[in-house]
């Protein structure tokens, strides 16, 4: 009966542990994601402006010229 006891506190510790896990990890994951992509989103617009406003400079350049 040793050995079945054994497995029975490693399964039970198992389950808890994946308990916690999905209860703090899993939120803080899709915590960090969601930081992640926000500042993803900010540099592509950042980039968007940034060649809008180059395309705008060289015209402009060229029409002084």
């Amino acid at each position: 009966m040793r050995p079945l006891g054994t497995v029975a506190v490693a399964a039970i510790s198992g389950v808890l542990l994946w308990q916690l896990f999905a209860t703090i990890f899993l939120p803080l994951l899709g915590v960090v994601l969601g930081l992640v992509v926000t500042t993803a989103k900010i540099a592509l617009v950042a980039a968007v402006i940034f060649f809008v406003y180059s395309l705008i400079r060289k015209r402009r350049e060229q029409a002084e010229a």
